[in-house]
């Protein structure tokens, strides 16, 4: 039995839709999911409605936030009660945000030369989430760029003349937003950081565990972090990060897994707080 606790669907900025993935990932073998999209639970009862039996699917989220020293921190948020009252309205406000945000790089790209409307951006997004990974997708249609690389590098990414900062809450704020919410939080992809010393900063706010296992990880990275879980007293946990066909990444689901027994014991921290 094996269990990817990373996945995104058409919720945010995923390709497969939330009642396609369970199916996927049943094909890979997997047991235990969970649906992890940016800054929405838009996707989670359609996917665990949709399931195969043999499936068992974990309602959770990936939060985006920024610390003091503006590095990009995702938290992820496991068995989270997705009517939470205050996880709601944090999450309106980020839906509010990122349409805000796309309208202005939009009418920056305008500015630019370049003829792209919010429409456009539409036919790649879902009513919960714009992202810039559907701008870039856009802009890919158009033939502005070839790749969503090349728009993030020439565009669309810090420092890039379309860039503009998104809404920002911090890693503790999202901890206690999931905690709140009955959920279990884990620090996501570690590995991907700069400064590690938020792994012990979060820990007094509640931090349950981080992601070990992932997609963007060397083996050495995996076993780095493992051992830090261990030495801090957090639980390992893991996926593939994996946002479908034709998505942002490869196709990782199934190539990233983690043990059953890694589940069960975030799910005994579930409610802890």
């Amino acid at each position: 039995m094996k269990a990817d606790l990373h996945l995104h669907t058409t919720e945010s900025d995923g390709t497969w839709t939330p009642s396609q993935i369970g199916t996927e990932a049943v094909k890979r073998g997997l047991s235990v999911i969970a649906i992890t999209d940016h800054d929405t639970t838009a996707g989670v009862k359609e996917a665990v409605r949709n399931a195969p039996t043999e499936l068992k699917v974990i309602p959770g989220i990936e939060l985006s936030t920024t610390t003091e020293a503006e590095e990009e921190v995702h938290i992820l948020g496991y068995w989270i009660d997705i009517s939470n009252p205050h996880l709601e309205d944090k999450l309106i406000r980020f839906r509010e945000s990122r349409i805000g945000r796309a309208h202005e790089i939009i009418s920056k790209l305008n500015q630019l030369g370049i003829p792209l409307n919010y429409e456009d951006v539409l036919q790649f997004a879902s009513r919960s989430v714009v992202s810039r990974s559907h701008i870039a997708a856009a802009l890919q249609k158009t033939g502005v760029v070839q790749s969503k690389t090349e728009a993030f590098t020439k565009w669309l990414g810090v420092g890039a003349p379309a860039y503009v900062p998104r809404f920002k809450i911090e890693p503790q704020e999202a901890v206690g937003l999931i905690l709140d919410a009955g959920g279990v939080p884990v620090l996501a992809h570690p590995g991907l950081l700069t400064d590690l010393r938020i792994i012990s900063d979060l820990i007094p706010h509640g931090l349950v565990g981080i992601e070990v296992v992932h997609s963007a990880h060397s083996p050495s990275q995996t076993e780095y972090f493992l051992r830090i879980a261990g030495e801090l007293g957090l639980i390992p946990s893991g996926g593939s990060d994996c946002h479908g066909p034709g998505g942002k990444d490869q196709l990782f689901m199934g190539d990233y897994t983690i043990p059953i027994h890694w589940v069960d014991e975030l799910y005994s921290q579930r409610g802890r707080y």
